[in-house]
């Protein structure tokens, strides 16, 4: 979790508009770095099966085109497993940024009721009006007190935030 309370940290490379100010920052540790030894090990696999396909006795033709291709395999594998790294929750005046591993979703203070953890989940989930929900995996259960101050963060801004919506 990267917590940015000072007024002079800017990013603008989400949907929110540019020059938006993110008062938390927060990414799965324990997942980003899961994902990225699986990558290497899956790449490293695929790449010397596909180095010492030739060599083997298995009577089967094994051919350049065929060693590239297992190469390439465990390139898109590692590359998949990669996108795991992805999610990330932004807070800010504007609202919140929940990007899952397919793409961001943003909402306003005015659509947002709350954040929980739903009974034997993996990730925290955004809860909405209407009850509706978008869950948040970048604030998993195994970070665990970084996901607790994530949550307790996340509580304090939407205090803050929401105090007009709710007045």
């Amino acid at each position: 979790m990267q917590s940015k309370s000072t007024p002079e940290s800017e990013e603008t490379d989400g949907p929110a508009p540019s020059g938006a100010q993110w008062d938390l920052e927060v990414k799965p540790q324990h997942a980003i770095m899961t994902s990225r030894i699986i990558a290497a090990v899956l790449f490293l696999a695929f790449a010397v099966g596909g180095i010492f396909m030739r060599t083997g006795s298995t009577g089967v033709n094994f051919r350049l085109a065929d060693q590239l291709a297992l190469i390439l395999f465990g390139l898109l594998l590692a590359g998949s497993v990669l996108m795991l790294t992805r999610p990330r929750v932004r807070v800010g005046k504007q609202g919140v940024v929940v990007r899952n591993i397919l793409g961001d979703n943003e909402f306003g203070w005015q659509d947002i009721r709350g954040i929980s953890f739903a009974d034997k989940k993996s990730w925290a989930r955004l809860e909405l009006v209407h009850d509706e929900y978008v869950p948040m995996m970048a604030i998993r259960t195994n970070d665990k007190l970084r996901a607790a101050a994530a949550m307790d963060r996340f509580r304090e801004l939407g205090a803050k935030y929401t105090a007009k919506y709710t007045a």
